[in-house]
């Protein structure tokens, strides 16, 4: 009986030198005795996200039915949209860090810190947090909310990787690179220009079912036959789903190619009062002197061509095979 009696007081005390020994470590403790933290937020209450960082690239994202807006000025990609708010939905925590982190983690909040606030429909605001550095093993991201000086290791569960980036994109990657995505009816008029070809120009109407097609050029005569409709209807379906390749507005070359006569020009009208206003040149006209292309018979020479977009001024990348449909002349429509 002493024997099990001694050895029980042996394990209580070798339990409470082990205990105060991982006390007084600094290395085994975190800079918080509790959890239960949660972070993510419900991607159908959030509308609007407010992304504000040191660069000064600022992101302030407005939901505008379906789409979301970018600084009022830019619609957002929605894969990357759609990427941005499963993140903030699924998003936990992982681990709390060690005390002897604190300081650097707070430091790199100061230096790169990634502010985030977010609000739901009536404008209050659910959620704010700054967004830190990696953890060492890079298996989360330092996250602290705002009013609280306590850090956290944040990620989505199973997922292999961190989430830092997905708030930090150039707001490049954050834009839709879509240039045409109109249904038939929502289209009430399509103007195509042909600067070097002025003949093939033309005006394309449509009121009620009724379509016309005129010469873009005052001094190219009127054609004289029937109206193709089935060749109208199924250009007006070619609106859809035009994407282009990517925003090239970093191009040293911008200026001076947007500056170059164009081969074609697009202002396609909408019945809402929008119009969408694009400037095509040809890469090849670009990069070979020799090369001209003024016609749509020359296309079997052109593989892209810079987009100029009238209304912002963004510079784009446009593949010809997603393109070729639209770029017909006056005289295909009879």
């Amino acid at each position: 009986m002493k024997n099990t009696l001694g050895l029980l007081l042996g394990l209580i005390i070798l339990g409470g030198i082990a205990f105060y020994l991982m006390q007084s470590n600094p290395e085994t403790q975190s800079t918080l005795n509790s959890t239960g933290v949660k972070f993510a937020t419900d991607k159908e209450d959030v509308d609007r996200i407010l992304i504000t960082r040191n660069a000064n690239n600022n992101l302030d994202f407005t939901r505008e039915g379906e789409k979301w807006r970018i600084n009022g000025k830019y619609y957002a990609n929605p894969h990357t949209m759609s990427n941005l708010l499963n993140t903030m939905a699924k998003m936990d925590m992982i681990f709390i860090p060690y005390k002897t982190h604190y300081e650097t983690i707070m430091s790199d909040m100061e230096k790169i810190g990634i502010h985030v606030e977010v609000f739901d429909k009536s404008g209050s605001k659910i959620r704010g947090y700054t967004i830190g550095a990696n953890s060492i093993k890079n298996d989360a991201t330092y996250f602290i909310l705002d009013g609280d000086n306590q850090p956290y290791a944040i990620n989505i569960k199973g997922f292999d990787g961190t989430i830092r980036d997905r708030f930090n994109y150039h707001i490049e990657n954050w834009k839709d690179k879509t240039i045409f995505d109109n249904d038939a009816n929502e289209i009430s008029s399509v103007k195509v220009g042909f600067p070097k070809r002025p003949s093939a120009s033309f005006t394309l109407t449509q009121d009620e079912g009724q379509y016309s097609v005129t010469p873009g050029d005052q001094l190219t005569p009127a054609i004289n036959k029937t109206l193709n409709k089935a060749k109208v209807e199924a250009y007006l379906h070619s609106f859809k789903n035009v994407i282009a390749e990517g925003y090239d507005n970093r191009n040293l070359k911008k200026d001076s190619i947007s500056n170059l006569l164009q081969f074609v020009t697009f202002d396609v009208g909408l019945k809402d009062g929008k119009h969408l206003k694009y400037k095509m040149i040809p890469f090849r006209d670009v990069l070979d002197p020799d090369v001209n292309i003024s016609d749509v018979r020359d296309l079997e020479q052109v593989e892209r061509y810079f987009v100029t977009n009238e209304e912002t001024g963004d510079f784009l990348v446009l593949q010809q095979r997603l393109f070729k449909d639209l770029l017909r002349s006056y005289e295909y429509f009879y």
